[in-house]
Protein backbone atom coordinates (compact mmCIF):
# COMPACT_ATOMS: atom_id res chain seq x y z
CA UNK A 1 0.00 0.00 0.00
CA UNK A 2 1.36 3.44 -0.89
CA UNK A 3 0.33 6.82 0.39
CA UNK A 4 0.12 9.26 -2.52
CA UNK A 5 2.46 12.23 -2.73
CA UNK A 6 -0.54 14.37 -3.61
CA UNK A 7 -1.55 14.07 0.02
CA UNK A 8 1.84 14.29 1.73
CA UNK A 9 4.35 17.13 1.65
CA UNK A 10 7.04 15.40 3.68
CA UNK A 11 7.71 11.98 5.15
CA UNK A 12 9.70 12.10 8.39
CA UNK A 13 11.88 9.12 9.27
CA UNK A 14 12.41 9.00 13.03
CA UNK A 15 10.21 9.93 15.98
CA UNK A 16 12.67 11.44 18.42
CA UNK A 17 12.52 15.06 19.51
CA UNK A 18 13.91 16.30 16.18
CA UNK A 19 11.37 14.47 14.04
CA UNK A 20 8.40 15.25 16.28
CA UNK A 21 9.34 18.93 16.58
CA UNK A 22 9.66 19.16 12.79
CA UNK A 23 6.26 17.48 12.40
CA UNK A 24 4.63 20.09 14.63
CA UNK A 25 6.40 23.01 12.96
CA UNK A 26 5.47 21.81 9.48
CA UNK A 27 1.88 21.23 10.59
CA UNK A 28 1.69 24.78 11.89
CA UNK A 29 2.85 25.92 8.45
CA UNK A 30 0.02 24.00 6.81
CA UNK A 31 2.19 21.14 5.56
CA UNK A 32 1.00 17.55 5.71
CA UNK A 33 3.50 15.03 7.04
CA UNK A 34 3.69 11.32 7.76
CA UNK A 35 6.13 10.41 10.52
CA UNK A 36 7.48 6.85 10.54
CA UNK A 37 8.92 5.51 13.80
CA UNK A 38 10.23 1.95 14.18
CA UNK A 39 9.66 1.84 17.94
CA UNK A 40 6.28 1.44 19.61
CA UNK A 41 6.68 4.89 21.16
CA UNK A 42 7.96 8.37 20.39
CA UNK A 43 11.10 9.75 21.99
CA UNK A 44 14.06 8.04 20.34
CA UNK A 45 16.96 8.01 22.80
CA UNK A 46 14.75 9.49 25.49
CA UNK A 47 12.63 6.86 27.19
CA UNK A 48 10.48 7.36 30.28
CA UNK A 49 9.34 4.07 31.79
CA UNK A 50 7.31 3.47 34.95
CA UNK A 51 9.06 1.06 37.28
CA UNK A 52 8.47 0.35 40.96
CA UNK A 53 6.21 3.39 41.17
CA UNK A 54 8.73 5.83 39.66
CA UNK A 55 8.95 7.48 36.21
CA UNK A 56 12.49 6.40 35.33
CA UNK A 57 14.45 7.99 32.50
CA UNK A 58 16.33 5.22 30.71
CA UNK A 59 17.69 7.72 28.19
CA UNK A 60 18.15 11.49 28.01
CA UNK A 61 17.13 13.20 31.23
CA UNK A 62 18.50 16.63 32.06
CA UNK A 63 17.33 20.04 30.86
CA UNK A 64 18.26 23.54 31.96
CA UNK A 65 17.40 27.23 31.37
CA UNK A 66 20.79 27.59 29.65
CA UNK A 67 19.37 25.39 26.90
CA UNK A 68 17.05 27.88 25.18
CA UNK A 69 15.07 25.66 22.84
CA UNK A 70 14.02 22.95 25.26
CA UNK A 71 13.34 25.51 27.99
CA UNK A 72 11.07 27.47 25.66
CA UNK A 73 9.12 24.27 24.97
CA UNK A 74 8.90 23.48 28.68
CA UNK A 75 7.42 26.93 29.31
CA UNK A 76 5.16 26.66 26.27
CA UNK A 77 3.44 23.56 27.62
CA UNK A 78 3.78 24.27 31.32
CA UNK A 79 5.84 21.14 31.97
CA UNK A 80 6.86 20.83 35.63
CA UNK A 81 10.57 20.60 36.44
CA UNK A 82 12.53 19.74 39.56
CA UNK A 83 16.09 19.96 40.83
CA UNK A 84 18.03 16.74 40.51
CA UNK A 85 20.08 15.60 42.27
CA UNK A 86 18.50 17.02 45.41
CA UNK A 87 21.01 19.48 46.87
CA UNK A 88 19.76 19.53 50.45
CA UNK A 89 21.83 17.20 52.60
CA UNK A 90 23.78 15.93 49.59
CA UNK A 91 26.92 14.01 50.48
CA UNK A 92 29.56 14.44 47.76
CA UNK A 93 32.60 12.23 47.42
CA UNK A 94 35.29 11.10 44.97
CA UNK A 95 37.20 7.84 44.60
CA UNK A 96 40.82 8.97 44.33
CA UNK A 97 43.90 6.77 44.39
CA UNK A 98 41.71 3.87 45.40
CA UNK A 99 40.26 5.67 48.44
CA UNK A 100 36.81 7.13 48.99
CA UNK A 101 37.19 10.81 49.94
CA UNK A 102 34.33 12.99 51.15
CA UNK A 103 34.28 16.46 49.61
CA UNK A 104 33.39 19.70 51.36
CA UNK A 105 31.79 22.59 49.50
CA UNK A 106 35.24 24.19 49.31
CA UNK A 107 36.70 20.98 47.87
CA UNK A 108 34.04 20.93 45.17
CA UNK A 109 34.64 24.61 44.41
CA UNK A 110 38.34 23.94 43.86
CA UNK A 111 37.51 20.97 41.64
CA UNK A 112 35.21 23.16 39.56
CA UNK A 113 38.09 25.66 39.21
CA UNK A 114 40.22 22.80 37.90
CA UNK A 115 37.52 22.04 35.33
CA UNK A 116 37.60 25.69 34.22
CA UNK A 117 41.35 25.29 33.75
CA UNK A 118 40.80 22.08 31.77
CA UNK A 119 38.31 23.87 29.50
CA UNK A 120 40.44 26.99 29.01
CA UNK A 121 40.62 26.52 25.19
CA UNK A 122 36.84 26.89 24.90
CA UNK A 123 36.90 30.67 24.51
CA UNK A 124 39.27 30.56 21.53
CA UNK A 125 37.66 27.52 19.88
CA UNK A 126 34.03 28.55 20.45
CA UNK A 127 33.95 32.37 20.70
CA UNK A 128 30.36 32.30 19.36
CA UNK A 129 29.07 28.93 20.62
CA UNK A 130 25.65 29.24 18.96
CA UNK A 131 27.20 29.84 15.55
CA UNK A 132 27.58 26.93 13.08
CA UNK A 133 31.34 27.49 12.83
CA UNK A 134 34.20 27.45 15.31
CA UNK A 135 37.91 28.08 15.61
CA UNK A 136 40.52 28.93 14.61
CA UNK A 137 42.34 25.85 15.90
CA UNK A 138 46.08 26.38 15.28
CA UNK A 139 47.02 23.82 17.96
CA UNK A 140 44.92 21.05 16.42
CA UNK A 141 42.80 20.59 19.54
CA UNK A 142 40.03 19.14 17.42
CA UNK A 143 42.17 16.04 16.98
CA UNK A 144 42.87 15.68 20.72
CA UNK A 145 41.06 13.15 22.90
CA UNK A 146 39.82 13.86 26.41
CA UNK A 147 42.46 11.46 27.70
CA UNK A 148 45.24 13.36 25.92
CA UNK A 149 43.98 16.70 27.19
CA UNK A 150 43.78 15.39 30.77
CA UNK A 151 47.53 14.82 30.59
CA UNK A 152 48.00 18.59 30.32
CA UNK A 153 46.11 19.28 33.57
CA UNK A 154 48.40 19.72 36.57
CA UNK A 155 46.34 20.01 39.74
CA UNK A 156 46.05 18.06 42.98
CA UNK A 157 45.19 14.35 42.53
CA UNK A 158 41.69 14.60 43.99
CA UNK A 159 40.87 17.53 41.72
CA UNK A 160 42.26 15.78 38.68
CA UNK A 161 40.27 12.63 39.44
CA UNK A 162 37.14 14.74 39.84
CA UNK A 163 37.70 16.36 36.43
CA UNK A 164 38.39 12.94 34.91
CA UNK A 165 35.14 11.62 36.37
CA UNK A 166 33.27 14.55 34.85
CA UNK A 167 34.86 13.74 31.49
CA UNK A 168 33.57 10.18 31.86
CA UNK A 169 30.03 11.45 32.44
CA UNK A 170 30.10 13.76 29.42
CA UNK A 171 31.84 11.34 27.05
CA UNK A 172 29.97 8.26 28.27
CA UNK A 173 32.61 6.22 26.54
CA UNK A 174 36.38 5.56 26.71
CA UNK A 175 38.21 8.85 27.15
CA UNK A 176 40.82 8.02 24.52
CA UNK A 177 38.02 7.80 21.94
CA UNK A 178 36.09 10.99 22.83
CA UNK A 179 37.12 14.41 21.54
CA UNK A 180 38.25 17.05 24.03
CA UNK A 181 36.30 19.61 22.01
CA UNK A 182 33.08 18.03 23.27
CA UNK A 183 33.71 19.41 26.76
CA UNK A 184 35.05 22.71 25.40
CA UNK A 185 31.79 23.19 23.47
CA UNK A 186 29.61 22.52 26.52
CA UNK A 187 31.76 24.90 28.59
CA UNK A 188 31.36 27.64 25.97
CA UNK A 189 27.59 27.15 25.73
CA UNK A 190 27.46 27.61 29.50
CA UNK A 191 29.04 31.06 29.40
CA UNK A 192 32.60 29.66 29.56
CA UNK A 193 31.89 28.76 33.17
CA UNK A 194 32.37 25.28 34.63
CA UNK A 195 29.87 25.72 37.46
CA UNK A 196 27.17 26.66 34.97
CA UNK A 197 28.21 23.78 32.72
CA UNK A 198 27.73 21.33 35.58
CA UNK A 199 24.28 22.75 36.24
CA UNK A 200 23.34 22.47 32.55
CA UNK A 201 24.53 18.86 32.43
CA UNK A 202 22.81 17.50 35.51
CA UNK A 203 20.77 19.86 37.66
CA UNK A 204 17.17 19.84 36.37
CA UNK A 205 14.79 17.18 35.09
CA UNK A 206 11.11 16.89 34.20
CA UNK A 207 8.89 15.67 37.04
CA UNK A 208 6.81 13.41 34.81
CA UNK A 209 9.66 12.52 32.48
CA UNK A 210 10.65 13.48 28.97
CA UNK A 211 7.61 11.67 27.57
CA UNK A 212 5.42 14.48 28.95
CA UNK A 213 7.21 16.99 26.74
CA UNK A 214 7.36 14.96 23.54
CA UNK A 215 3.70 14.00 23.87
CA UNK A 216 2.82 17.68 24.27
CA UNK A 217 4.75 18.59 21.11
CA UNK A 218 3.22 15.71 19.14
CA UNK A 219 -0.23 16.74 20.30
CA UNK A 220 0.03 20.00 18.37
CA UNK A 221 1.09 18.37 15.10
CA UNK A 222 -2.50 18.29 13.87
CA UNK A 223 -1.69 17.81 10.18
CA UNK A 224 0.84 15.06 10.84
CA UNK A 225 0.15 11.34 10.93
CA UNK A 226 2.29 9.29 13.32
CA UNK A 227 2.90 5.64 12.43
CA UNK A 228 4.61 3.60 15.13
CA UNK A 229 6.21 0.22 14.52
CA UNK A 230 7.14 1.34 11.02
CA UNK A 231 10.72 0.29 10.24
CA UNK A 232 12.08 2.10 7.20
CA UNK A 233 14.21 -0.03 4.87
CA UNK A 234 14.67 2.10 1.74
CA UNK A 235 14.48 5.77 0.72
CA UNK A 236 14.63 6.55 -2.99
CA UNK A 237 14.57 9.89 -4.75
CA UNK A 238 12.92 10.40 -8.12
CA UNK A 239 12.73 13.45 -10.30
CA UNK A 240 9.65 14.81 -8.58
CA UNK A 241 9.59 13.27 -5.11
CA UNK A 242 10.67 10.70 -2.57
CA UNK A 243 9.48 7.17 -1.88
CA UNK A 244 10.05 5.68 1.57
CA UNK A 245 9.60 1.92 1.83
CA UNK A 246 8.68 0.31 5.15
CA UNK A 247 9.30 -3.24 6.31
CA UNK A 248 6.24 -5.28 5.39
CA UNK A 249 5.67 -3.74 1.98
CA UNK A 250 4.08 -0.37 2.71
CA UNK A 251 5.53 2.76 1.12
CA UNK A 252 4.94 6.49 1.43
CA UNK A 253 5.38 8.94 -1.45
CA UNK A 254 5.97 12.61 -0.71
CA UNK A 255 7.53 15.73 -2.16
CA UNK A 256 10.40 15.68 0.36
CA UNK A 257 11.75 13.61 3.23
CA UNK A 258 13.31 14.46 6.57
CA UNK A 259 15.79 11.90 7.87
CA UNK A 260 15.82 12.28 11.66
CA UNK A 261 17.84 9.20 12.62
CA UNK A 262 20.90 8.90 14.87
CA UNK A 263 24.18 9.12 12.97
CA UNK A 264 25.10 5.58 13.96
CA UNK A 265 22.09 3.98 12.24
CA UNK A 266 22.06 5.86 8.91
CA UNK A 267 23.62 2.85 7.19
CA UNK A 268 20.75 0.62 8.36
CA UNK A 269 18.59 2.28 5.69
CA UNK A 270 19.23 1.87 1.96
CA UNK A 271 19.32 5.19 0.11
CA UNK A 272 19.02 5.61 -3.65
CA UNK A 273 21.03 7.48 -4.71
CA UNK A 274 23.46 6.67 -1.87
CA UNK A 275 24.12 9.23 0.85
CA UNK A 276 27.36 11.18 0.76
CA UNK A 277 30.54 9.29 1.54
CA UNK A 278 31.02 11.41 4.68
CA UNK A 279 27.63 10.42 6.09
CA UNK A 280 28.19 6.74 5.29
CA UNK A 281 31.69 6.74 6.81
CA UNK A 282 30.50 8.55 9.95
CA UNK A 283 27.73 6.01 10.44
CA UNK A 284 30.17 3.14 9.98
CA UNK A 285 32.79 4.40 12.44
CA UNK A 286 30.11 5.68 14.88
CA UNK A 287 30.56 8.23 17.64
CA UNK A 288 32.17 7.45 21.00
CA UNK A 289 29.10 7.15 23.27
CA UNK A 290 28.72 3.55 24.46
CA UNK A 291 28.13 3.93 28.23
CA UNK A 292 25.47 2.35 30.42
CA UNK A 293 23.01 4.19 32.64
CA UNK A 294 21.39 1.81 35.10
CA UNK A 295 18.85 2.14 37.90
CA UNK A 296 19.97 0.05 40.85
CA UNK A 297 17.96 -0.60 44.01
CA UNK A 298 19.97 -1.18 47.18
CA UNK A 299 18.72 -2.19 50.60
CA UNK A 300 17.85 0.46 53.17
CA UNK A 301 17.99 4.23 53.09
CA UNK A 302 21.55 5.16 52.08
CA UNK A 303 20.87 8.89 52.23
CA UNK A 304 21.30 11.54 49.56
CA UNK A 305 24.66 10.81 47.92
CA UNK A 306 26.62 11.74 44.80
CA UNK A 307 29.88 9.83 44.38
CA UNK A 308 32.24 10.21 41.42
CA UNK A 309 35.12 8.02 40.26
CA UNK A 310 37.74 8.29 37.49
CA UNK A 311 37.87 6.08 34.41
CA UNK A 312 39.81 3.25 36.04
CA UNK A 313 36.70 2.39 38.07
CA UNK A 314 33.87 0.35 36.57
CA UNK A 315 31.31 2.88 37.88
CA UNK A 316 31.96 6.60 37.39
CA UNK A 317 28.95 8.14 39.10
CA UNK A 318 26.31 6.97 41.51
CA UNK A 319 23.58 9.31 42.72
CA UNK A 320 20.45 8.82 44.83
CA UNK A 321 17.27 8.84 42.76
CA UNK A 322 14.65 7.89 45.35
CA UNK A 323 14.94 6.65 48.92
CA UNK A 324 12.93 5.04 51.68
CA UNK A 325 13.63 2.77 54.66
CA UNK A 326 12.68 -0.18 52.43
CA UNK A 327 15.33 0.61 49.83
CA UNK A 328 17.02 3.29 47.75
CA UNK A 329 17.03 3.62 43.97
CA UNK A 330 20.33 4.86 42.55
CA UNK A 331 21.31 6.04 39.09
CA UNK A 332 24.58 4.38 38.13
CA UNK A 333 26.73 5.66 35.24
CA UNK A 334 29.42 3.48 33.67
CA UNK A 335 31.28 5.24 30.87
CA UNK A 336 33.08 2.10 29.71
CA UNK A 337 30.85 -0.95 30.34
CA UNK A 338 33.70 -3.29 29.40
CA UNK A 339 35.19 -2.51 32.83
CA UNK A 340 32.13 -3.88 34.61
CA UNK A 341 31.91 -7.48 35.77
CA UNK A 342 30.31 -9.64 33.08
CA UNK A 343 27.32 -10.25 35.36
CA UNK A 344 26.72 -6.60 36.28
CA UNK A 345 23.48 -6.29 34.32
CA UNK A 346 22.22 -9.85 34.66
CA UNK A 347 22.97 -10.59 38.29
CA UNK A 348 22.93 -8.36 41.37
CA UNK A 349 26.28 -9.74 42.59
CA UNK A 350 28.19 -8.25 39.66
CA UNK A 351 26.70 -4.78 40.12
CA UNK A 352 27.23 -5.01 43.88
CA UNK A 353 30.93 -5.71 43.27
CA UNK A 354 31.22 -2.71 40.92
CA UNK A 355 29.57 -0.37 43.44
CA UNK A 356 31.80 -1.19 46.42
CA UNK A 357 34.56 1.40 45.76
CA UNK A 358 31.90 4.15 45.68
CA UNK A 359 29.40 2.77 48.20
CA UNK A 360 31.15 0.30 50.52
CA UNK A 361 28.70 -2.18 51.99
CA UNK A 362 25.88 -1.46 49.54
CA UNK A 363 23.67 -4.50 48.96
CA UNK A 364 21.97 -4.64 45.57
CA UNK A 365 18.40 -5.88 45.34
CA UNK A 366 17.48 -5.26 41.70
CA UNK A 367 18.67 -3.68 38.45
CA UNK A 368 16.82 -2.13 35.51
CA UNK A 369 18.03 -0.12 32.52
CA UNK A 370 18.49 0.05 28.76
CA UNK A 371 21.55 -0.78 26.65
CA UNK A 372 21.56 1.91 23.96
CA UNK A 373 24.80 0.71 22.40
CA UNK A 374 23.16 -2.67 21.70
CA UNK A 375 19.84 -1.15 20.59
CA UNK A 376 19.68 -1.57 16.77
CA UNK A 377 17.70 1.68 16.49
CA UNK A 378 20.39 3.68 18.31
CA UNK A 379 23.72 1.80 18.30
CA UNK A 380 25.03 4.25 20.87
CA UNK A 381 24.12 6.72 23.58
CA UNK A 382 24.07 10.49 23.13
CA UNK A 383 26.40 11.63 20.36
CA UNK A 384 29.95 12.36 21.50
CA UNK A 385 32.28 12.92 18.58
CA UNK A 386 35.60 11.15 18.25
CA UNK A 387 38.74 13.23 17.75
CA UNK A 388 38.54 14.86 14.32
CA UNK A 389 34.84 14.22 13.72
CA UNK A 390 33.77 17.77 14.58
CA UNK A 391 35.39 19.26 11.49
CA UNK A 392 35.16 16.18 9.27
CA UNK A 393 31.59 15.05 9.97
CA UNK A 394 29.36 17.74 11.46
CA UNK A 395 28.91 20.09 8.45
CA UNK A 396 27.98 17.21 6.14
CA UNK A 397 25.57 15.56 8.58
CA UNK A 398 23.16 18.47 8.24
CA UNK A 399 23.69 19.05 4.50
CA UNK A 400 20.64 18.53 2.27
CA UNK A 401 20.95 15.90 -0.46
CA UNK A 402 18.46 16.47 -3.25
CA UNK A 403 15.01 16.18 -1.68
CA UNK A 404 16.38 14.75 1.55
CA UNK A 405 16.75 16.97 4.61
CA UNK A 406 18.48 15.92 7.83
CA UNK A 407 17.89 16.64 11.51
CA UNK A 408 18.74 15.23 14.90
CA UNK A 409 20.60 15.85 18.13
CA UNK A 410 23.75 14.43 16.50
CA UNK A 411 24.02 17.34 14.05
CA UNK A 412 22.65 20.30 16.01
CA UNK A 413 24.44 23.64 15.90
CA UNK A 414 24.67 24.35 19.63
CA UNK A 415 23.56 21.84 22.30
CA UNK A 416 24.39 18.88 20.11
CA UNK A 417 23.60 15.49 21.70
CA UNK A 418 21.06 17.10 24.05
CA UNK A 419 17.26 17.28 23.81
CA UNK A 420 17.75 20.99 23.18
CA UNK A 421 19.87 20.25 20.12
CA UNK A 422 17.28 17.85 18.73
CA UNK A 423 14.56 20.48 19.07
CA UNK A 424 16.78 23.14 17.50
CA UNK A 425 17.49 20.93 14.49
CA UNK A 426 13.78 20.17 14.14
CA UNK A 427 13.05 23.89 13.95
CA UNK A 428 15.74 24.37 11.29
CA UNK A 429 14.70 21.41 9.18
CA UNK A 430 11.01 22.39 9.17
CA UNK A 431 11.89 25.91 8.09
CA UNK A 432 14.15 24.68 5.31
CA UNK A 433 11.59 22.15 4.06
CA UNK A 434 8.82 24.75 4.05
CA UNK A 435 11.02 27.15 2.09
CA UNK A 436 11.88 24.44 -0.45
CA UNK A 437 8.22 23.54 -0.94
CA UNK A 438 7.32 27.19 -1.42
CA UNK A 439 10.03 27.99 -3.96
Amino acid sequence: MATSDSQVDVVIVGGGFAGVTAARELSMRGRRAVLLEARDRLGGRTYTKEHDGHPMEFGGTWVHPLQPNVWAEINRYGIETETFPVVEGLRQAIVSNGHLVDLSDDDVARAVEALDEFCAPSMALFPEPYAPTWGPDPEGLGDRSLRQHLETLHVKPEQRDWVEAMCCLLAFGPLDQAAATEFFRTHALSGWNAAQAMAALSATKLVKGTRALIEAIAGQAQLAEFRLGATVRRVSQTGDGVRVEVEGGESVDASTALIALPMNVLNSVEFEPPLSQVKRTASQERHAGVGRKTFVKVRGDIGNVSVLAPEEQAVNWVVTYARSPQGSWLIVFSADPSRLPMTAFDDTAGMQEALQPLLPGAEVDSIVGWDWADDPLALGTWCIYRPGQLARVLPDLRTTEGRLFFAGADSATAWRSFIDGAIESGYRAARDIDDSLTS
